[in-house]
């Protein structure tokens, strides 16, 4: 049934960034913003790398281009949220693309972590277009409970 599911999402993420990309191309023949009332905007999704070691779980999102003050990171009990924004860089009005392959705008990324995270300790890192997030696992520590023989 997960699985089901989230080929349902990736269909609906292709949908949306099809769709805005011809939104783009509509703009781009139109030398402006076509006169009808655009789709919402919805957010693309940034590849990341998640991967974790005995003390810590580690994601590394690729935000290229992306200012660091624009970014959020969110902790949701065991997930991880992180959204932002690309904003377009200025370029001529009247362009010919070859190639689109730069998303802009809003993104949204959710990552759910197996273990629970010592939200506190979270700390993120920006650097040459990587976002590193360092999660530490929340310690269980064991204790023996004695028991009461009294009346």
């Amino acid at each position: 049934m997960e699985e089901a599911m989230g080929q349902f999402d990736s269909l609906w993420e292709e949908f949306f960034s099809m769709q805005r990309e011809m939104q783009r191309f509509v703009e781009h023949l139109a030398g402006k913003r076509p006169s009808f009332a655009p789709f919402a905007e919805e957010p693309w999704v940034p590849a990341c790398d998640v991967f974790e070691t005995d003390v810590a779980f580690f994601v590394v999102v690729e935000l290229a281009g992306v200012d660091p003050k624009e970014v959020e990171i969110f902790i949701q009990g065991k997930k991880l949220v992180v959204r932002g924004e690309r904003r377009e860089i200025p370029s001529p009005p009247k362009r010919d693309y070859y190639l689109m392959e730069i998303h802009f705008g809003p993104f949204y990324r959710e990552i759910e972590f197996e273990e629970d995270i010592e939200d506190t300790a979270v700390r993120a890192r920006y650097r040459n277009g990587f976002l590193v997030i360092e999660c530490p696992k929340k310690h269980v520590w064991e204790r023996r409970v004695p028991i009461d023989e009294g009346a």
